[in-house]
């Protein structure tokens, strides 16, 4: 099988989350059969959020540095755990010669296949701001909902003051409001577009129909790799 490169460090535990997907996401009985992973938990790329806002470095140079790492550890194909981090998957990739696999992209594809029509995203600011989700949603004919300015607010201090900041203690409710407040909305389901966002689902115990992004991307990795792959999204019936 290949080799599967993760670009981490966006953050520390949704680098763990990710690779704890593509284990899950492998059907094996033994240590053998499972795919040959290298990681890079690179945390001195700048924040992706602030940079799409004008207030920080690039993340560029030192995903550059991170991909051509993995690279040389070995990876065929390399994976980012971090959604904000695909805004400048295309400038990065034109200076690597390692392919990647596209989670937005893929993402996309998926609730295409699946037959939804109105999802909604929950990320981060600098996700939302980009527009890397609605632009391929825009693609295949999908509508995508974004939170309105005051729920995006709670689901951004979500991902910062909680999950980010490792704090289990901290009171998501306003978030589950606002997953209510979309659905009244026609949100059919949710993309978490944010790799913090799976971590909170668990970590607070969200409730809701969840198109989880590290999840397809996982899947689609060993899937490449040539593993048997063990699917655990959900399926619209």
């Amino acid at each position: 099988m290949k080799t599967i490169g993760i670009m981490g460090g966006m953050g520390p535990m949704a680098t763990v989350d990710l690779m704890q997907k593509v284990i899950v996401a492998t059907k094996a009985i033994k240590d053998q059969e499972h795919i040959h992973t290298v990681i890079d938990n690179n945390t001195n790329v700048p924040d992706r959020s602030e940079c799409i806002f004008g207030k920080g470095p690039s993340p560029v140079p030192e995903m550059v540095k991170s991909a051509e790492l993995l690279t040389a550890m070995g990876a065929d194909v390399i994976i980012i755990g971090c959604n904000t981090a695909h805004y400048f998957l295309p400038e990065v990739q034109k200076q690597v010669k390692t392919p990647f696999i596209n989670m937005i992209e893929e993402t996309a594809k998926f609730c295409e296949e699946e037959g939804y029509h109105t999802l909604g995203l929950l990320a981060s600011a600098g996700t939302c701001a980009s527009g890397i989700y609605k632009k391929e949603f825009d693609k295949l004919g999908m509508t995508l909902l974004h939170p309105e300015e005051a729920e995006q607010e709670i689901i951004h201090e979500m991902i910062y003051e909680g999950v980010k900041a490792t704090n289990y203690n901290y009171d998501a409710t306003p978030a589950q409001n606002v997953l209510r407040a979309m659905e009244q909305r026609g949100v059919e389901a949710f993309i978490l577009g944010c790799t913090e966002v799976p971590v909170a689902v668990q970590m607070y115990k969200l409730q809701g129909c969840f198109v989880d992004a590290t999840e397809v991307l996982a899947e689609k990795a060993v899937a490449w790799a040539g593993g048997e792959v063990i699917s655990s999204l959900p399926r619209k019936s």
